[in-house]
């Protein structure tokens, strides 16, 4: 419960919304959200480690008790490694999206890499 009131607090105030009107349709809010905090609210996910540098994450239900593997990072389509490897490329302001694949249909063209999820994260840049 502490950590669950503690990462609301932190959400609401590492937000930062722009008000001002813009003439485009894709006005985009700013946040200054980390890489962690993005991954914690992937649904699917378990996060361990001590530390923002040191995570190491996980697909939820893996049947193996002793032989877990992180899932694999893709940043604008290289592989990267582990989620260390991709807080060292990736800057969290730069983030357009991060999605989760899971399933064996999404995970085929992976191959080995793919058998413990992947996550593909795309950059503006």
């Amino acid at each position: 419960m502490k950590n669950l009131t503690l990462f609301t607090i932190l959400i609401l105030f590492s937000c930062e919304v722009s008000n001002s009107p813009s003439n485009s349709s894709s006005s985009i809010n700013k946040t200054t959200l980390s890489l962690l905090d993005r991954l914690r609210s992937i649904p699917g996910l378990r996060i361990g480690g001590v530390g923002e540098r040191d995570a190491q994450i996980y697909l939820r239900g893996q049947t193996s008790i002793k032989l877990y593997k992180e899932v694999v990072f893709y940043v604008n389509g290289a592989r990267v490694g582990n989620y260390s490897s991709a807080y060292q490329v990736v800057q969290s302001e730069n983030i357009e999206s991060i999605k989760l694949l899971k399933s064996a249909s999404e995970l085929s063209m992976y191959g080995s890499d793919g058998r413990d999820g992947v996550i593909l994260i795309k950059t503006k840049i």
